[in-house]
């Protein structure tokens, strides 16, 4: 299949602080890529720029063949890339359903002389719509959460939460930046079970992780960042066996 998103030479700097330096990474449609570095690598500030929140400092983004680098993150969101976040950014005042509701706006099609008369057609969208939030919480197993606000679930199910948001969106690309984070035995296998209901239904995803575990269970390619500069990719297999990798993670045995 062909690539749908490639970054080429993509470089972030913070004053005198290279994040990162001249990345070249593809991402192929309907594959799960892996994004892994120990804590500082650059693993976040790729994927901020990726969405649109951080512009780069120099090098390119192609998003399905086009440029997207200097466009805003609002832009890159319609143009069919969703994201979660590692800090969970959801609505506290809306219930679980409605939060999901949000992403379901930009499908709406009633005019809003239709919206302020209440018309058949505006009832019968909004059935559709309940619907489909519906569709997207059984797929992260929170369709019997529906009703409850986000501060009444578990962290595990929070995260399962923002999944489901972001796929609400029906994305072409998802970005996971780090769901795996803090979460306890039990959680950690639920949101396994999840990926692997996302790949099955083939959503190109790029997940950025540096629990060596999941992403040996959820990714198909894995891409290597450490001082913010990609030092191996491949599959899981090998670059675990990749000296730079585990001089990265382990440290070397002769400094």
């Amino acid at each position: 299949m062909a690539n749908i998103l490639e970054t080429k030479a993509l470089t972030k700097r913070f004053g005198g602080i290279v994040a990162n330096r001249g990345i070249n990474l593809a991402i192929e449609q309907g594959k799960t890529t892996g994004l892994i570095g120990p804590n500082g690598s650059g693993k976040s500030t790729f994927i901020n720029q990726i969405s649109g929140m951080f512009p780069p400092t120099s090098g390119s983004i192609l998003f399905e063949g086009e440029e997207i680098s200097r466009k805003p993150a609002c832009e890159i969101a319609s143009m069919g890339i969703a994201r979660t976040f590692q800090r969970i950014q959801l609505f506290g005042h809306l219930n679980v359903v409605e939060n999901v509701l949000v992403s379901r706006c930009k499908f709406m099609r009633a005019s809003a002389l239709d919206i302020a008369l209440g018309t058949a057609r505006v009832r019968h969208e909004e059935k559709a719509q309940f619907d489909k939030a519906m569709e997207f919480l059984g797929i992260v197993g929170l369709d019997g959460d529906a009703w409850k606000l986000p501060s009444n679930l578990p962290y595990g199910k929070r995260r399962a939460l923002e999944i489901a948001r972001a796929l609400a969106l029906e994305p072409l690309l998802l970005l996971l930046d780090e769901p795996a984070a803090g979460m306890t035995k039990e959680e950690f296998v639920e949101i396994l079970r999840i990926m692997e209901i996302l790949k099955e239904r083939k959503i190109t995803m790029l997940l950025v992780e540096h629990t060596m575990e999941f992403i040996r269970k959820a990714v198909d390619r894995v891409y290597v960042l450490n001082f913010g500069e990609v030092i191996a990719q491949g599959s899981f297999e090998e670059i675990e066996r990749n000296k730079a990798v585990i001089s990265a993670y382990l440290g070397d045995e002769n400094e």
